[in-house]
């Protein structure tokens, strides 16, 4: 029956009014949706109803925002239904009709615009006394929500703006806290347990997490554990494999919420062990460090907000662990450096600071070793007034053990030279006591090549023997020979060696060059040796000069012909020249 009482109508009018006002006074969705139900439900004795919101950018998707009548746990729950183009209809108008729907079975629906724009849907049940809705009454809900409207749109557009503003400004914050652990983190990378308390500190602050552990690969490119808060087994899940090569789990390279029954069995024992979240950082597409987090103090789960920041708290906590073994590997090659200058000062103590002259004869010398220290050796040593030996020997291998090893033999031939007598000495069987003291003193896999001999600058004569050594060269007006007379190389048997001693006479110009596998086996950038041929070339082309210019022209050919090479192995040089 419709009410045209005009007291009545002018009740109504009044009642809106109100009501516009009432809604008006606040921005609160909750507080403006429950009062359109308290409004329609009192005024038409409804006994439920809801307001369900148009979900963005979802067609048939819409949110439970406000109810009465029915469980109020499906607030703020979504629903799809597909109702009728109709802005107002019944349940039976409803064709396609939804699960929740057909559940409580509401039967008037009022869909509510803001200009053109749609907002949502109000589902009314039916009166109480079970009578239909007057058109009075339909006009009047139709009004409540045109005039709600407006505030409905205007609060929604508010809590937007709101939610906008505390992700804003819970960025910043965020970009606040990154910016000041960033300053402290680099001021800690010398301290690998100032950096792991920071990070405890920060987790526990930030998120209430206090388990986790970390694991980072070291120089070997193996996993280890930074830190272990809950005696993670390693062997349990093999990462140097699982982790590593081509076929890598893709999953592996990005942030992996860790729940119970995972396909993947590292997540799963990872869930036993009581983790929540897996983060790995990857450097050149490759993991290098993983971090794994327990639950939340609060128990509450990790969002994608929480995880972005997560990731770049622990880049950066990880950056500062990297640079922390980064410094302790520079102290520690710095420490070798600094040891390594010394062996290279004593070494260098090894060599003669001064070549001894000699009636008739200039000698010079030459020692690059091609790393900072190595195992190429010479020595010129005065006997007598008219006699002096020459020595040079080349120890297999390079670096401190080819140094040590060097320092042996210089020991061994300064210990027996000392022994010298004139008429007494003989080179074979000294040679062959050499060889039995570095043989003893040696692993298997060393050994020396060496080349001695004595010059008597009276009888003009050189006496040698060359153990394997590469065959020094004699140059004469003649042309070019090899001093190759001797025997086996030293240290590498221990049987009797019977060495044999060679002897030449010298004449005035003659050139003698003991020289080691480092000048002929030098390499140019098309991978080509140096050899015997260019060595000969430079020493015939510069026989005139005395030797220490000999030595010069040799060291610059040699350098011209391996530029833009690193030296491979130690160089050394001697040059023997008669001048009267």
């Amino acid at each position: 029956m419709e009410i045209n009482d005009p007291a009545r109508k002018q009740l109504e009018l009044n009642s809106l009014i109100e009501f516009s006002q009432l809604i008006s006074s606040k921005l609160d969705l909750n507080y403006i949706l429950n009062n359109i139900l308290l409004s329609v439900m009192g005024k038409m004795l409804i006994s439920k109803a809801v307001v369900l919101l148009k979900s963005n950018n979802a067609d048939l998707k819409y949110t439970i925002k406000a109810a009465k009548g029915i469980d109020l746990k499906l607030l703020n729950t979504s629903i799809e239904a597909e109702f009728p183009k109709l802005s107002v209809f019944n349940f039976n108008e409803i064709t396609d009709k939804s699960e929740f729907i057909n559940e409580h079975r509401f039967e008037y629906y009022f869909k509510m615009y803001f200009q053109n724009k749609y907002l949502g849907i109000l589902c009314l049940g039916k009166k109480l006394n079970n009578t239909e809705l007057f058109n009075n009454e339909i006009i009047f809900i139709e009004t409540m929500l045109n005039i709600s409207s407006s505030a409905v749109e205007n609060t929604i557009k508010f809590e937007q703006v709101t939610e906008l503003n505390s992700t804003l400004n819970n960025k910043v914050r965020q970009l606040n806290s990154l910016f000041e652990l960033g300053k402290e983190f680099n001021s800690s990378f010398i301290d690998k347990e100032k950096i792991i308390k920071l990070l405890n500190y920060t987790l526990l602050g930030n998120f209430g997490i206090k388990d986790y552990v970390i694991l980072s690969r070291d120089g070997n490119k193996r996993f280890n554990i930074v830190r272990d808060s809950k005696n993670l087994e390693l062997d349990k899940f093999s990462p140097d494999i699982l982790f590593s090569g081509n076929d890598i789990n893709p999953e592996f390279k990005r942030s992996i919420i860790i729940k119970e029954g995972s396909s993947i069995p590292i997540i799963d024992y990872l869930y036993s062990k009581g983790f929540e979240l897996f983060i790995p950082t990857i450097i050149n597409n490759e993991i290098d460090s993983i971090i794994c987090l327990g639950k939340k103090l609060n128990k509450s789960p990790f969002t994608g907000d929480d995880i972005e920041f997560l990731e770049s708290i622990m880049n950066m906590s990880l950056i500062s662990l990297h640079n922390y073994f980064l410094f302790q590997e520079y102290l520690s090659k710095q420490k070798i450096e600094s040891e390594l200058i010394v062996a290279r000062e004593i070494q260098i103590a090894l060599l003669p600071n001064k070549i001894p002259e000699t009636k008739d004869y200039k000698i010079a010398g030459l020692n690059m070793p091609a790393l900072q220290i190595g195992g190429d050796y010479f020595d010129v040593i005065k006997l007598t007034e008219d006699k002096l030996v020459l020595v040079i020997a080349d120890v297999s291998g390079k670096g401190t053990p080819a140094s040590l090893l060097m320092a042996s033999i210089q020991s061994a031939v300064h210990s027996y030279l000392k022994l010298y007598k004139e008429g007494e000495f003989d080179l074979a069987k000294v040679t062959e006591k050499i060889n039995e003291l570095i043989y003893e003193n040696t692993s298997s896999e060393k050994f020396i090549t060496f080349f001695w001999g004595i010059l008597d600058n009276k009888e003009n004569t050189f006496e040698y023997i060359n153990a394997g050594h590469n065959p020094p060269l004699m140059l004469k007006s003649t042309g070019f020979s090899e001093l190759t007379e001797g025997g086996f190389i030293i240290g590498i048997l221990d049987i009797e060696m019977n060495y044999e001693i060679g002897k030449v006479h010298l004449e005035k110009d003659d050139l003698i060059v003991l020289y080691t596998d480092g000048v002929t086996e030098a390499l140019n950038i098309n991978n080509e040796e140096y050899g015997d041929r260019k060595l000969q070339n430079v020493i015939n082309s510069e026989k005139t000069k005395n030797p220490k210019e000999i030595i010069d022209s040799i060291k610059d050919s040699l350098l011209e012909f391996s530029k833009d090479v690193p030296q491979y192995d130690d160089i050394t040089l001697i040059v023997l020249k008669k001048i009267s």
